[in-house]
Formats: structure tokens, C-alpha cells, sequence
């Protein structure tokens, strides 16, 4: 298998598992935009429906961070390089993860 191959495949694999950890957040999703139109704001029923936010956004910055992983890869072709340099966005996302956590 090529090098440009293998990174190449490495996406098609994070998409197709990110699309299925993503149903959750999306049936969130969608769940949270129909109680925006169907219940009182101010309700018990609207506080819960909006509630658990959090979910969503771990689920894209998890999908983000791997992405950058796999597109640092593709680019440099140097798998362990691309895994080292991306200890950083961990970092800050962690950071940000906490926040919203705290938040919710």
C-alpha cells in the first residue's frame, strides 16, 4: 500500500466512523431544534430538550482533531511526526472540552 494511499483510506475510515458516533448527537440535534419550536421557553420539558449541548461539540472536536491528524499525515507523510505535533491541539482541546463540560 502507497503512502498516498494509506492516508487516503485513513479518511474514507474516520468518516465512516464518524458518521456513526455522530447519529447520536445529530437525533440531539435535531431533538433540541424541534423543542425550539414546539414548547414554551421556560417549560421543564424546554430546559431538558435544550440541556446536554456539550455532546455535539465533543463529537465534532473529536472528528476535527483526527482529521487534523490524518490531513498532517497526507501532507508531510510522516504518520509518528503528525501524532507528535498534534499533543498541542490536544491540549487546547482538552482545554476547551472542560469548559463547555462546566458549562452544560
Amino acid at each position: 500500500m502507497t503512502l498516498i494511499s494509506t492516508p487516503f483510506l485513513a479518511t474514507v475510515i474516520l468518516l465512516i466512523g464518524a458518521t456513526f458516533v455522530g447519529m447520536a448527537p445529530v437525533i440531539k440535534l435535531i431533538k433540541v431544534y424541534e423543542g425550539h419550536h414546539e414548547l414554551k421557553q421556560g417549560s421543564a420539558g424546554w430546559l431538558r430538550t435544550i440541556g446536554g449541548w456539550s455532546i455535539i461539540a465533543f463529537w465534532l472536536m473529536t472528528t476535527w482533531f483526527l482529521a487534523t491528524i490524518v490531513g498532517d499525515w497526507a501532507v508531510s507523510g510522516d504518520l509518528q511526526g503528525a501524532v507528535d505535533r498534534s499533543w498541542l491541539r490536544l491540549r487546547i482541546l482538552l482545554e476547551i472540552a472542560s469548559a463547555i463540560a462546566n458549562s452544560d
